[in-house]
């Protein structure tokens, strides 16, 4: 279950880098069943940067140039933990941060653009931890999730968390 409101100044925009929606979103996991198997997760927390919102400025831009490295990295970990190879990936469910990221992200894991779906981040903006599970639910709901194959779902929180995990999509439920 995920779900934040956006209840201050201070979290409603991140300068330079997000205006921030509101959204909540719920996810069934379950060690097995029929529903869509989760292949791998990497996780990599760069704990310097831990307290985003107040960091100096020279802080900031050290952590800007290392964030699409390092996300891609991630990414790349995790879809080679579930034994595939990014063309084995139909697409990527990012978070919304903004679209400056994702494209320096995109640069970094050499895909074709159009293999990462950015549509929500001018419809709700960055929704905190929903927006993985708010740009899953739209692929689906627009039909553009194909079974059996695979997706990668991408985030990085505010204390420098980066995140992937690789699914593969069972069909609607």
């Amino acid at each position: 279950m995920t779900g934040e409101k956006s209840f201050s100044p201070l979290v409603r925009l991140v300068p330079n880098t997000a205006i921030m929606g509101e959204a909540a979103a719920a996810c069934l996991v379950a060690a097995d069943g029929t529903g869509h198997p989760v292949l791998s997760h990497v996780s990599r927390t760069l704990g310097e940067f831990s307290d985003l919102v107040s960091l100096p400025a020279e802080e900031l831009a050290r952590f800007g140039k290392v964030y699409a490295p390092t996300l891609a990295e991630v990414v790349r970990r995790a879809v080679d933990e579930a034994g595939l190879s990014l063309s084995d990936i139909d697409l990527i469910i990012p978070h919304n941060v903004n679209l400056m990221a994702w494209r320096q992200t995109i640069a970094e894991l050499d895909v074709p653009s159009e293999r990462v779906f950015l549509d929500n981040v001018a419809r709700y903006s960055h929704c905190f931890a929903s927006d993985v599970f708010v740009n899953y639910t739209t692929l689906r709901e627009e039909g553009r999730l194909t079974e059996g194959r695979h997706y990668v779902m991408a985030s990085v929180g505010a204390g420098a968390t980066f995140n992937a995990a690789v699914l593969t999509y069972r069909g609607p439920r």
